[in-house]
């Protein structure tokens, strides 16, 4: 899975052309209100990364519940990606 997705669907592994919703709309759904966890690798360590609904980056940790710790102090709604 791309660690540096260009959008959100490219993330969370859904195929658009199957969807009835197109890549834009996720990512502007809550784009401000949303950050989502997933699991990924850095330098070979197991950490977990928080992202922003259009895929962004905005943090990795090491615990999942930390990341979402993180992401409720930064006043955004926490969903889990597998």
């Amino acid at each position: 899975m791309n660690r540096y997705p260009t959008h959100a669907y490219a993330a969370i592994g859904i195929d658009s052309e199957q969807n009835w919703m197109n890549q834009f709309d996720l990512a502007s759904w809550g784009i401000e209100d949303v950050a989502y966890v997933k699991p990924v690798k850095v330098e070979g360590a197991n950490v977990f990364g928080i992202f922003a609904a259009d895929g962004t980056e905005l943090a990795t940790v090491e615990d999942r519940e930390e990341a979402y710790v993180t992401i409720r102090q930064n006043d955004l709604e926490a969903l889990s990606v597998h």
